[in-house]
């Protein structure tokens, strides 16, 4: 049997990702929008390039992604821009990734929690795979939503003067930074 392309493609870690998270997604474990707040040509795109079959996404779950999206609809900026700069250290083939972690990143839980993963580990393996350069840069191992807001803040002005978004209602404040080995 030969292997097409695009059948190696699908094992790419980033495929994978992709595949975990549109999953994720439609069995409501993801706090993503309809669409997972893409647009439906690249919602559509996206889950025609990782799943072998379409899978609908359940009709009770219609109240929570209106919900989700009216929340983070007012964020767009940020989001955009969180987006953007996350893809210049994304592996190639890797989109929508950046945009899919950077609207996790507006949820109000861990981020990976609100990408539908088990554990913080999980997400570091996902970070590993896809975002190697960032992973090397978080070489504190500080919570992902954290280093974000902090790197761009740094980016921005050179010093950091702004938080994550939802470090205010945290109740894990303290612990920012995981032990370091």
């Amino acid at each position: 049997m030969v292997n097409r392309p695009t059948d190696n493609l699908l094992h790419a870690p980033a495929e994978i990702w992709l595949r975990r998270l549109m999953l994720n997604h439609l069995q409501g474990r993801a706090r993503f929008p309809a669409d997972m707040g893409l647009s439906p040509p690249a919602y559509r795109q996206l889950a025609q390039r990782v799943l072998l079959a379409p899978a609908p996404r359940p009709h009770n779950l219609r109240q929570q992604d209106e919900l989700i999206a009216m929340l983070q609809r007012s964020r767009r900026q940020e989001r955009q821009g969180l987006a953007e700069w996350l893809q210049q250290y994304m592996v190639p083939r890797g989109a929508p990734l950046n945009q899919l972690i950077a609207r996790g990143s507006l949820g109000f839980n861990h981020l990976w929690q609100d990408l539908g993963l088990s554990s913080r580990e999980e997400l570091r393996e996902l970070m590993t795979d896809c975002f190697p350069e960032l992973v090397r840069m978080n070489h504190r191992n500080m919570r992902w939503k954290k280093f974000f807001y902090r790197q761009l803040c740094l980016a921005d002005s050179g010093e950091i003067n702004c938080r994550s978004p939802s470090c205010e209602q945290c109740i894990e404040q303290e612990s920012c930074f995981a032990p370091e080995d």
